[in-house]
């Protein structure tokens, strides 16, 4: 591949990672991730906790929604993945 064809791929899979994790669609997510990743997400609290770190770990997203996520996670003493912003 080339550096441009690989930029090209980053951007594809952030915009399609935004729009699934902005969705909070289950559906969505899982499609998403087995799509990019090739594996299956796991069920229940573990999935919405692994949704959760994702959306505070992604800094092009809205920083409210950010924030949102990692309350969750606090809720729940998980800890989030964010770059101390929120």
């Amino acid at each position: 591949m080339t550096s441009e064809e690989i930029k090209a791929e980053i951007a594809a899979f952030n915009k399609e990672r935004n729009e699934a994790l902005l969705s909070l669609e289950e559906t969505k997510i899982r499609a998403m991730v087995k799509k990019w990743n090739g594996t299956e997400m796991p069920k229940g609290e573990v999935f919405w906790g692994a949704v959760h770190k994702a959306i505070t770990g992604a800094s092009s997203l809205p920083i409210e929604f950010r924030k949102q996520s990692k309350q969750w996670l606090n809720e729940r003493d998980l800890k989030s993945l964010d770059d101390g912003d929120l």
